[in-house]
C-alpha cells in the first residue's frame, strides 16, 4: 500500500508499507528503509531538509510519531491487523 503526503514545510512524502516494514521517500532524496514508520520519516525527513534549521520550528519527533499512527491505523483498517489471532 502506498500514502502520499507532505511535511509541515510542503515537501512531498511517499510511504509504502513493504513486508519487512516501511520505505519512505521525502522530496527529490533517496528512499529510507526501516522496519518502524516514524524512524523511516524522520530518517527520510533528515535527509532531505536543513534539519537543524528547521527542527526550532517544527517539532518533526511529534509530527511523524503522530502521521506514523495515523498510516498505520489506515494500513491496518477497522478491523485490526489482517492475520490476527485471537488466542
Amino acid at each position: 500500500m502506498q500514502w502520499t503526503t507532505f511535511t509541515p514545510d510542503g515537501l512531498r512524502l511517499v510511504v509504502i508499507r513493504q513486508q519487512d516494514g516501511w520505505s519512505v521517500v521525502c522530496g527529490e532524496g533517496a528512499g529510507v528503509q526501516h522496519e518502524l514508520l516514524d524512524v523511516a520519516l524522520i530518517e527520510a525527513i533528515r535527509k532531505e531538509i536543513d534539519f537543524a534549521g528547521h527542527s526550532m520550528r517544527i517539532d518533526y519527533a511529534a509530527w511523524a510519531r503522530e502521521l506514523a499512527d495515523q498510516i498505520q491505523r489506515d494500513d491496518l483498517g477497522p478491523d485490526g491487523p489482517p492475520f490476527a489471532s485471537s488466542g
